[in-house]
């Protein structure tokens, strides 16, 4: 009989975990946008400045980071970034979306470029415009800059860095 309850208590266990997990949505992976496609220009006293590195780091529960080199032109690209999770379906994570573009300068932030932090429309049309034709001046000092968000106009993304935000045509 000992055995028959202890089975019993092990199944029930097992599936009420397994229920509570799924309601909370511990096991539902899909896909998420950590960023848009990235494409933009850097410029030195308005001169493009060619072979630099250019770093994205995306933070999400984790850190994925990305480098690139810009052309004769200036240019750099980063590629649109998705990963497979559980996290947006998951009611206990509150982790915010780390958007960083940076040169390397010997320090942990390094030459910011792009900085932001997305609690909410990670997907966004706005965050896309934006991130698609990056204009980044390095003889301009870095600032904060407030941009209304398309699809939630009560909300903004606040972006910090050297790139010229208020030009982009969303």
């Amino acid at each position: 009989m000992n055995f028959v309850r202890l089975a019993f208590v092990a199944i029930f266990l097992f599936t009420s975990t397994e229920v509570f997990a799924g309601m909370f949505g511990l096991f539902n992976k899909s896909d998420f946008l950590l960023s848009a496609l990235v494409q933009g220009v850097l410029l030195d006293n308005g001169k493009p400045v060619a072979k630099q590195k250019v770093i994205r780091s995306l933070t999400y529960g984790k850190e994925y980071i990305d480098e690139t080199i810009t052309d004769e032109n200036g240019r750099f690209r980063f590629d649109e970034k998705l990963i497979r999770t559980a996290k947006p379906a998951n009611m206990f994570d509150n982790d915010s979306l780390i958007q960083h573009i940076y040169l390397e300068n010997g320090t942990p932030e390094g030459i910011v470029l792009w900085y932001t932090s997305i609690s909410i429309h990670e997907n966004s049309n706005t965050l896309k415009g934006l991130l698609s034709d990056l204009v980044c001046e390095l003889s301009k000092s870095p600032q904060t800059v407030d941009i209304q968000i398309a699809e939630a106009p009560e909300h903004t993304f606040a972006i910090y860095g050297m790139c010229e935000l208020s030009k982009v045509k969303l």
